[in-house]
């Protein structure tokens, strides 16, 4: 193997690593979402509308 496929392609370790990576950057969005929605159901079902940070 040369010094450059070497370093153009990721071992499998480096691969696993982005992925869950990207898995828990996939459901910290979900998560947030989710909060953003229920602060914004709070907002309406108490308050009679959303507050504005939410």
């Amino acid at each position: 193997m040369t010094q450059i496929v070497r370093y153009t392609h990721p071992t499998q370790a480096q691969t696993e690593a982005v992925l869950a990576e990207a898995r828990q950057m996939r459901s910290d969005m979900i998560a947030r979402l989710f909060h953003d929605v229920a602060a914004k159901l709070r907002g309406v079902l108490v308050g009679g509308k959303a507050p504005a940070a939410a």
